[in-house]
C-alpha cells in the first residue's frame, strides 16, 4: 500500500484547498513567497531557488520525480479552489515505512485563515489512512509560536526540546512534536 502512493504526487482535496504537485508555472510565485523574510525567519537558512529556468526545471524534476521514486518525500503545493498559491506541505523522512515528518510553509497573505490547519490535517489524515504510518512528527523552531499553535491544534503533542538540531543550514533549538496512530483514532495496523 505504501508504495502505491509514490507513482505521482497524490491530489488531496479539502473543503477549501487542493494539495497538488508543483508545476513549472508555479515557480515564480513560489520563489517570491519562499524567499520572504516571514518564511525564512525560522528555516535556518535553507537553499533558495535561483532565478533561472534550468534551476526551476531541476527543482520540479527533483520533487516530482527523483525524490518521489526513491520514496523520500511527498511535496504538495497548497492552492485554493481559485488556484491561488497558499503554501507548501511536505511529508517525508520516512523510516521503515511507518514513521514520517511533516513540514509546511504558509504564505503570509494566507495566515490567520485556517488554511495551514486544513492542509496539515489533510496530510496527517493521508499519512495515517493511506500510507498506514504509525507516527508523524514535526520539528519547530522554539521561537515560531504560530507554527507551534497550528501543530498543537491538529493534535500533535510536544515531546521536548532538541538542542542544536540541524535546521536548514544551521543548528537551532527546536521542539519535537508528534502524533501516533492510536492518538489520531486509527487502529494499529
Amino acid at each position: 500500500m505504501f508504495s502505491d502512493y509514490f507513482a505521482s504526487i497524490p491530489i488531496i482535496a479539502t473543503k477549501r484547498l487542493c494539495l497538488r504537485q508543483f508545476t513549472i508555472e508555479d515557480i515564480p510565485a513560489y520563489r517570491k513567497e519562499f524567499e520572504s523574510e516571514h518564511i525564512q525567519k525560522y528555516l535556518g537558512g535553507v537553499l533558495l531557488l535561483k532565478n533561472n529556468e534550468e534551476d526551476a526545471q531541476n527543482w520540479i524534476r527533483n520533487i516530482n520525480d527523483r525524490l518521489l521514486k526513491r520514496k523520500l518525500v511527498l511535496t504538495w503545493h497548497i492552492v485554493n479552489h481559485q488556484e491561488q498559491s497558499i503554501g507548501r506541505v511536505d511529508l517525508g523522512g520516512f523510516r521503515q515505512r511507518k514513521v514520517a515528518e511533516i513540514s509546511y510553509y504558509i504564505w503570509k497573505a494566507s495566515w490567520g485563515n485556517g488554511y495551514g490547519t486544513e492542509a496539515v490535517e489533510a496530510v496527517i489524515r493521508f499519512g495515517f489512512h493511506h500510507l498506514e504510518l504509525e507516527r508523524i512528527s514535526a520539528t519547530i523552531h522554539i521561537e515560531n509560536l504560530g507554527s507551534q499553535k497550528l501543530i498543537e491544534k491538529v493534535g500533535l503533542r510536544k515531546e521536548g526540546v532538541l538542542r542544536n538540531y540541524p535546521l536548514g543550514k544551521s543548528l537551532q533549538d527546536v521542539y519535537m512534536y508528534s502524533i501516533i496512530r492510536e492518538e489520531y483514532g486509527c487502529p494499529k495496523v
